[in-house]
């Protein structure tokens, strides 16, 4: 048996590299397209690109494994099922469910290395991959020289040049116009000159040979009279100008970006704030018999608040509760709304960060949950090709959209954030293992029926 479930577990591992490279490579197009047109622009370094690409395969691998799983379970079990193994197994007197506990052994060793990976790697690569892209986009672009165009990428000048001379970079019939304090900017025209940068890579040198300097007085009283300079050689540094990459330390995170210490850390203290904003509104809802802050009215809007409306208005009548708050103070009214809109906005924070908290989790136990799809789906498909990458797409599909939506319902306070997160799971996981049992003829809650005959009658003596 221990040789059978080293065979089964050889069988999925490449089908399992087969999927992970392939889900991998497409998030990668997906990820190239959305930051190509920002690199070009910006002239990045090659260092850079390649540590961005780097940074962004973290969040990738995060849904790649899980992914890669379905793909080696689906593949594997049905070309045993094509091969006529698994009925070569069942004719032998040996259960399919135990050859199937060592891909469940080994999606669960993938479940806790996922869960280590998405509650530590992960966040840290999140955190130096958004800083990083601050970083890119605050970057001045690569100054291009075009002949004829006015190049306003120099704070306070605008450049227009004649012509470039390729071979060298030199520019010929240059006019700059210099904008300063004064409404009009001062001109200068040279016959020729080059740009360079100052090793420090953020100012850039215009030097300029054989021009005129026009100073254009203002229009202040007592400014000076107009004043026409010829030069030589005219140089002008112009800081803030240089295309080196700044790098920055970047201490805010958001919840993508915490490890497990830190979300663990930040959704007690939303807690204990919670906790505080409730205990202030309820001093406050007792002064002025108020049963709960739902029937107060929203301060950016007219009518009554709360999830059920008119509805929980109607039963606060019948219960005798306060529900026309036209005779208190509009003070007193005001604190109330601040105290429900403060409470509001804490419990969305704290289920925000209990959200990104169970992801972590549920995400890497979807493993597990995969390979009891996708084996019982193997059997009954039998081949590969477009049905096997059909199903793939298909399941994972659904899942990431059941952690959209529940994401999405969590942060609206409309489910508990750990069954948002979990009901992929529970429902993918329920079906499948009932699938499993199914197609391994596993039945664990099969009523044994007892057949009893009559005793015969006894014969006379």
């Amino acid at each position: 048996m221990r040789t059978l479930r080293l065979y089964v577990l050889r069988l999925h591992l490449v089908p399992w590299l087969l999927g992970f490279g392939v889900v991998t490579y497409l998030l990668q197009l997906d990820f190239l397209v959305d930051i190509m047109d920002l690199l070009v622009a910006r002239g990045v370094p090659i260092r850079t690109v390649g540590e961005l690409f780097v940074l962004s395969m973290a969040w990738m691998v995060a849904l790649s494994v899980p992914c890669g799983v379905l793909v080696s379970a689906l593949m594997t079990f049905g070309r045993m099922a094509q091969d006529n193994e698994i009925t070569a197994l069942k004719a032998s007197g040996i259960n399919v469910f135990r050859v199937l506990l060592a891909p469940l052994a080994g999606a669960f060793v993938l479940f806790l290395g996922l869960c280590g990976f998405n509650g530590w790697i992960l966040p840290e690569s999140n955190h130096r991959l958004a800083s990083l892209m601050v970083d890119v986009s605050q970057k001045r672009p690569t100054v291009r020289l075009v002949e004829g165009v006015f190049i306003n990428d120099f704070p306070g000048y605008s450049l227009l040049v004649r012509r470039v001379i390729g071979t060298t970079n030199e520019m010929r019939g240059i006019t700059l116009f210099e904008f300063g304090a004064n409404p009009s900017p001062n001109i200068i025209v040279a016959e020729r000159g080059t740009l360079t940068y100052l090793p420090d890579g953020d100012t850039a040198l215009l030097e300029l040979h054989d021009g005129v300097l026009h100073e254009v007085p203002g229009d202040t009283p007592g400014a000076r009279k107009y004043r026409r300079l010829k030069f030589d050689v005219h140089r002008i540094f112009v800081p803030g100008a240089g295309t080196a990459l700044r790098r920055s330390v970047r201490d805010m995170r958001s919840d993508r970006e915490m490890t497990l210490v830190q979300l663990r850390r930040e959704i007690d203290v939303a807690d204990e704030q919670l906790d505080a904003a409730k205990d202030r509104a309820k001093e406050l809802m007792e002064k002025t018999g108020t049963e709960s802050l739902n029937l107060i009215p929203r301060a950016d809007r007219s009518g009554q608040g709360g999830p059920f409306g008119a509805l929980g208005v109607f039963v606060a009548k019948l219960r005798g509760h306060r529900t026309d708050f036209s005779e208190l103070p509009p003070e007193m009214l005001s604190e109330l709304q601040m105290d429900r809109l403060e409470i509001e906005t804490l419990a969305r924070r704290r289920a925000s960060l209990e959200v990104e908290l169970q992801k972590k989790f549920a995400l890497a136990f979807a493993c597990v949950v995969f390979v009891l799809v996708g084996a019982p789906l193997g059997m009954q498909v039998r081949r590969g090709g477009v049905a096997i990458g059909f199903l793939s797409i298909l399941f994972f599909a659904f899942y990431y959209l059941c952690l959209q939506f529940g994401e999405s319902f969590a942060d609206r306070l409309l489910l508990p954030p750990w069954l948002a997160m979990w009901l992929a799971n529970f429902v993918l996981g329920g079906w499948g293992l009932y699938a499993t049992l199914r197609a391994c003829e596993v039945r664990p809650f099969r009523r044994v029926r007892r057949v009893t005959s009559p005793l015969p009658a006894p014969e006379p003596a």
